[in-house]
């Protein structure tokens, strides 16, 4: 066994307690401080909470002001559309107006040649009712005289398909609308004063339009 006797004090000292963390060191806690830190947390709180609605008033105040651009940009283009359509409904009714004048003006057009068409025939029926008047006078072939009556019916049904027709003036009561007085004659039993006592070129009427007036001698009392 060893002696203790001979044993020196560092060998039969106690071994020492562990130190505990010291003051300020890591791992530590500092209750003072602690409850510092609480409270200067507690105090910045209110702050960091009105920043977000800072900022949410500020991006609602922009979104205003971007709808109010949008709404005023949309008025402008709606009374440009307003507009537009205006000018559209004018032009297309100065198209129709220009349309409805053009239609007119070739129908008169058409119709001024037409009857200047048929007016060039009157002549040739004129010759074909003379010529029939003279047969009738004359002995000449019955078929010559056929021939030429069935050439001036079918002029006179040419006509009537157009809407030409001979107007009787002969016996009626002058009319300075439809007659061409060309000469007097003494009135009589059978023609009094006033009335169509012969004719030398009969007159056309076209429906109901005067095509050429009629060439006439008028009684005269």
């Amino acid at each position: 066994m060893p002696d203790e006797d001979n044993q020196t004090p560092e060998e039969t000292a106690p071994a020492p307690e562990p130190a505990g963390p010291e003051e300020g060191t890591e791992g530590s806690f500092d209750a003072v401080q602690a409850a510092a830190e609480l409270a200067a947390a507690l105090a910045r709180e209110p702050a960091e909470a009105e920043a977000p609605s800072a900022g949410g008033d500020n991006y609602t105040a922009i979104l205003e002001d971007e709808v109010e651009t949008l709404k005023t940009m949309l008025a402008e283009k709606e009374q440009a559309l307003e507009a537009a359509q205006k000018k559209a409904a004018t032009a297309a009714a100065e198209v129709d107006r220009v349309r409805t004048r053009i239609e007119r003006d070739a129908k008169a057009t058409i119709e001024r040649g037409r009857r200047k068409v048929l007016i060039s025939f009157l002549d040739v029926a004129d010759d074909l009712d003379r010529a029939v008047a003279e047969l009738d006078k004359h002995d000449v072939a019955p078929a010559l005289a056929q021939g030429i009556g069935a050439v001036r019916d079918e002029l006179r049904n040419a006509f009537k398909q157009h809407g030409v027709q001979r107007r009787p003036s002969l016996g009626e009561t002058f009319d300075s609308a439809i007659h061409d007085a060309i000469g007097t004659a003494p009135a009589t039993e059978q023609t009094p004063d006033g009335t169509i006592a012969a004719v030398l070129q009969e007159g056309y009427v076209l429906g109901e339009e005067t095509l050429r007036a009629a060439r006439v001698v008028v009684a005269k009392g």
